[in-house]
């Protein structure tokens, strides 16, 4: 199995112990994860708060969705989908039979960057250009299809097709949108087209997206999670556990929760356990001072964590003869593929490692030890990852108090790390012994169906 034994640093060298000074400032203790998971569940609490002020001290939004009703098998007609989830995105046409997906058409876009760094107009007029193609190629001009709009921003929802941005993420560095309404901007920019017909019935980010899609194939689904670039994870909240709902408390009872937990931590809550290294990703980043929880093992930040100590054990002279390149010492180079490469190397197999160590302009002068200590680090932040998103969704299954449900998954990070989703499971099981986490699904692009199950 890939990466068995790496707990250890195995390393014949006088400075192992100054090494492992360095490095072990990656390890979370046990006690340090309980009292992660307190701490969010506490935020929750405030996030659900009818009163104001308590919810302003919380870092998460947990928002409502609006979604009210999961997949139950009895679905039937065409319907279109926009999924702006980052630079590229789709517009998907279905058609449902007996709740199953019998036929599917979709392209795919990618935004410019003139437009990334543009206004919010300049978006909203792209999407609808994107949805006009869409609709020509497939001659849909005429016909008015549902279409759901996934808007994987942070955002707050007034009714199920509302929703006011937050926030700008990700690679967008759009000036305006904010405050506004993503629904009715996306209906304007129809209209300075000429308008065409499209009913835009629905607005929900990506990770309620993953949850829904979840629910199409296992009806036991109750977690959508998005372990990407970034993260963030909803869940099925009943109706009398949310004391801000003043809507009735009407069948089904139940309603998706959107946390943004990626912003978990923003208020400060999480400064105790952060390392030096992630305080200065923080500094670096986009968003300072935001996306706290994400930041600590997102794929977006990940590798560069790995980079800040590599640099730091490189300028004690512990690693590569002291040596640095322009490569290595470059912001965000190390990336959190190369983790995923690291990571599906051996014990006794260290090709991957070598060839990652070369593209950084370092194996002339890399030893055996450098590269035990290179994959030592990466196992140790991907052991962290787990850890941290284990916790979450240990507090998440142990408020929805089922014994039994399916976690929907979607993102890169997880798609790609060879050995990740595992050690998820392997917390799990230590977090939540008497709930079993049956099934998780990957979305796949690709394929058909939007999710595929299995662990």
């Amino acid at each position: 199995m890939a990466n068995q034994g790496w707990s250890s640093l195995p390393i014949a060298t006088e400075n192992l112990h100054q090494v492992l000074a360095v490095t072990n400032v990656l390890k979370i203790s046990d006690d340090t994860i309980r009292r992660v998971m307190v701490i969010m569940d506490n935020e929750m609490k405030l996030g659900m708060s009818r009163h104001d002020n308590q919810r302003r001290q919380s870092s998460l939004q947990m928002e409502n969705t609006y979604v009210r009703f999961l997949l139950d098998g009895t679905e039937e007609g065409r319907y279109m989908a926009l999924d702006l989830g980052g630079t590229n995105f789709r517009i998907i046409l279905i058609e449902m039979k007996a709740g199953k997906i019998v036929n599917e058409t979709f392209n795919l876009f990618t935004i410019p960057e003139a437009v990334l760094c543009g206004n919010s107009n300049q978006v909203f007029d792209y999407l609808a250009d994107s949805i006009e193609v869409f609709l020509t190629d497939n001659q849909l001009l005429d016909e008015n299809i549902p279409l759901g709009f996934t808007f994987s921003f942070p955002m707050e929802q007034k009714s199920l097709d509302s929703g006011y941005l937050v926030t700008w993420t990700k690679s967008f560095r759009v000036t305006g949108g904010v405050g506004e309404d993503a629904v009715q901007n996306l209906k304007d920019a129809i209209q300075r087209r000429g308008g065409f017909s499209v009913n835009i019935v629905a607005i929900l980010n990506d990770t309620t997206g993953t949850l829904m899609a979840g629910s199409y194939l296992d009806h036991q689904c109750q977690i959508g999670m998005i372990l990407g670039t970034g993260s963030n994870a909803s869940y099925v909240e009943n109706l009398e556990n949310i004391d801000k709902w003043t809507d009735p408390i009407d069948d089904p009872k139940q309603v998706l929760i959107d946390l943004e937990w990626g912003a978990f931590g923003d208020n400060g809550v999480l400064d105790f356990m952060k390392s030096e290294y992630d305080f200065e990703v923080n500094k670096k980043s986009n968003h300072v001072n935001s996306f706290t929880f994400e930041k600590l093992f997102s794929g977006m930040y990940m590798g560069e964590v790995v980079r800040l100590i590599l640099l730091k054990l490189i300028k004690e002279r512990l690693m590569f003869k002291g040596q640095t390149t322009d490569k290595i010492t470059k912001d965000w180079q190390f990336t959190t593929k190369c983790i995923s490469d690291i990571m599906a190397d051996t014990e006794n197999d260290s090709r991957q490692t070598r060839h990652v160590i070369e593209e950084f302009d370092l194996g002339h002068v890399t030893s055996d030890d450098d590269v035990a200590i290179v994959k030592y680090l990466c196992y140790l932040v991907s052991v962290r990852a787990a850890k941290l998103i284990a916790a979450g969704l240990a507090v998440l299954i142990t408020h929805i108090k089922k014994e039994q449900m399916t976690i929907a998954v979607d993102g890169s990070m997880y798609e790609h790390h060879p050995t990740l989703a595992k050690m998820i499971k392997d917390e799990l099981h230590m977090l939540c012994p008497n709930t079993q986490v049956c099934k998780t699904s990957v979305s796949k692009t690709v394929e058909l169906n939007p999710a595929d199950i299995g662990i």
